[in-house]
């Protein structure tokens, strides 16, 4: 709710390779982080399709 997704793309991450996309605002635009469309390692399947927010990028507000 209140993001977009940019295209999936392949990257190695720490953990091995993903396909990831990009998550971002839906308001303003800003990148957030990322959603985990993909894993090619057994081990690191249960991350499909959960989301990554880097934390400094959330900002509360009215809240």
């Amino acid at each position: 709710m209140n993001v977009v997704t940019g295209p999936k793309e392949d990257r190695d991450l720490m953990t091995g390779r993903h396909t990831v996309a990009d998550l971002y605002c839906g308001d303003c635009r800003e990148l957030l982080g990322w959603k985990y469309e993909r894993a090619y390692e057994a081990s690191q399947k249960y991350k499909e399709g959960k989301f990554i927010l880097e934390k400094s990028k959330i900002v509360k507000e009215n809240w």
